[in-house]
C-alpha cells in the first residue's frame, strides 16, 4: 500500500511542480497554506510524511508540523525553508522535531529522495511498534492467564479488565491502545506482595484493619515497580502506579483520542484503569446497569463523563447471558460466575475470557473426581450468541 504524503505550501506554483514531478511515486495530498494544512491533518490523516514550507501567512510551517506530531507522533516531518537564519533550523528541530530540513529552491529529485527515506523510517517505526505490541501483549496475556489459574481470587480481575480495556479503547478509537491493554492485564500484579490472608478477607467482603488496608493499598505502587523493570513498559508501569490515586479534580483528564506527550498518555491510561477497576468491583455483586448507576451517583464525581458514557454504551444491554455445559464453551465467551468444582473450589474467576487453554483445563478437571459444577453462566456479544 502506497503511504500518504501531505505537502503544504502557500505557493501554488510550488504545489503544481511537486504534483507534476512526483505524481505516481506517492499517495500525494496537497494543502495551499498553513490553515489548509491543519484541516488536512485533522480530516485526511494520519500521514506517513508531512512536508511543509516554513514561512506562510496565518499559520507557519512550525505550527503545521507541531500539530502533525500531536495528532500522529509517528508521522515523519520535513521542513522546506528559504531562510538562512540558524535560529530557524533550531526551532524546526526543537518545536517540530523535523526529520530533514530542505533549503529552497530544492530540486524535485532531492525532495523525492528525502520523502522515500522518510517513508522507510516511518515503515520501520510502525512495524517495530506492531511487533512489540503483539509480542508483549501475547507474553503478558500468557503470564496473567497462568496467574489467574494459580490464584483466581487474586488475579481473576486482570482478565476482566483486559477485555473491558480492549473494547473501551476500540469504542473510543484510541490509537496505539496496546499499552493500556497491557496495563490492564498487569494492573493486579502488585497483589503478589499482599498477604494471602488479606486477599481472602477482601474476597469474603470482611472488614480490614488500618494496617491491612495500608498493605492492600500498596499493590499499585508495588505493581508499577515490578513492571518498570521490563524494557519498553515504562509508560505501562506509570499507569499502573497511578491507577489507585483517587481523583476529584477532573480538569487533569487529558481528553479522548490520540495523545502524543508522555504525561497525557500516562494520565489517560490511569483514568481508564481507575474507571474499569471501579466498574468491575461494583459489577461483582450487582448487574452491569446497577454498577453504572452507582458510579454515576458517586459525589464528587471521580470519573470523566466521556469515559462513563462510553462504558455505559459498551456494556449495558449489549451482552447476552446464557448457561452452558463445559463442552459448549467457546472462545471469547466471558464467565459470568466463578467456575467451581463440585466441592466448591474456585477454578476460574468470574469475568475471565474463555480461551482454548481454559477449555482444555476444564475438560481435564471434568474427568477428575472433583469434577466441574455445571451448567456455567457466561456472557457473550449478541452477534455471537
Amino acid at each position: 500500500m502506497t503511504q500518504k504524503v501531505l505537502f503544504v505550501d502557500d505557493e501554488p506554483n510550488m504545489l503544481q511542480a511537486v504534483r507534476r514531478g512526483l505524481r505516481g511515486n506517492f499517495d500525494l495530498h496537497f494543502a495551499e497554506g498553513g490553515l489548509a494544512g491543519l484541516r488536512q491533518l485533522r480530516t485526511a490523516g494520519p500521514f506517513a510524511v508531512v512536508v511543509s514550507d516554513m514561512q506562510m501567512p496565518q499559520v507557519s510551517g512550525l505550527q503545521v508540523l507541531a500539530e502533525a506530531k500531536k495528532l500522529s507522533p509517528d508521522t515523519i516531518r520535513i521542513m522546506l525553508t528559504g531562510d538562512d537564519d540558524p535560529k530557524t533550523a533550531t526551532n524546526a528541530v526543537n518545536d517540530g522535531e523535523v526529520f530533514r530540513l530542505l533549503k529552497k529552491p530544492c530540486p524535485l529529485e532531492e525532495i523525492n529522495k528525502t520523502i522515500q527515506t522518510a517513508i522507510r523510517q516511518y515503515d520501520q517505526v510502525t512495524t517495530e511498534r506492531a511487533i512489540l505490541s503483539k509480542t508483549l501483549t501475547g507474553s503478558v496475556g500468557l503470564i496473567t492467564e497462568i496467574l489467574s489459574m494459580v490464584n483466581p481470587s487474586a488475579f481473576g480481575r486482570a482478565g476482566r479488565l483486559r477485555q473491558l480495556a480492549k473494547r473501551l479503547c476500540e469504542k473510543l478509537g484510541v490509537e496505539d491502545a496496546w499499552q493500556i491493554e497491557v496495563a490492564a492485564m498487569l494492573s493486579q500484579i502488585g497483589y503478589v506482595a499482599v498477604p494471602e490472608a488479606i486477599l481472602q478477607k477482601v474476597t469474603q467482603n470482611l472488614p480490614l484493619n488500618a494496617e491491612e488496608s495500608l498493605a492492600l493499598e500498596s499493590y499499585a505502587k508495588v505493581g508499577g515497580h515490578l513492571v518498570g523493570k521490563i524494557p519498553k513498559l515504562e509508560l505501562v508501569a506509570e499507569m499502573i502506579t497511578k491507577q489507585s490515586e483517587r481523583v476529584t479534580d477532573l480538569s487533569t483528564f487529558p481528553g479522548l483520542g490520540p495523545h502524543g506527550d508522555r504525561k497525557s498518555v500516562v494520565d489517560f491510561g490511569a483514568f481508564v484503569l481507575r474507571l474499569l477497576t471501579d466498574f468491575d468491583r461494583y459489577a461483582e455483586k450487582n448487574s452491569m446497569l446497577d454498577a453504572i448507576l452507582q458510579m454515576k451517583g458517586v459525589v464528587p464525581q471521580c470519573h470523566p463523563t466521556e469515559l462513563l458514557t462510553a462504558l455505559s454504551e459498551m456494556t449495558v444491554g449489549k451482552l447476552d447471558a446464557q448457561s452452558v455445559m463445559v463442552k459448549e464453551l467457546r472462545e471469547r465467551m466471558v464467565l459470568d460466575e466463578h467456575v467451581v468444582t463440585n466441592h466448591g473450589e474456585v477454578l476460574i474467576a468470574k469475568g475471565h475470557e474463555v480461551t482454548s487453554s481454559l477449555i482444555q483445563r476444564l475438560w481435564a478437571f471434568e474427568r477428575t473426581p472433583a469434577g466441574v459444577k455445571q451448567p456455567i453462566r457466561v456472557i457473550c456479544h449478541q452477534a455471537e450468541a
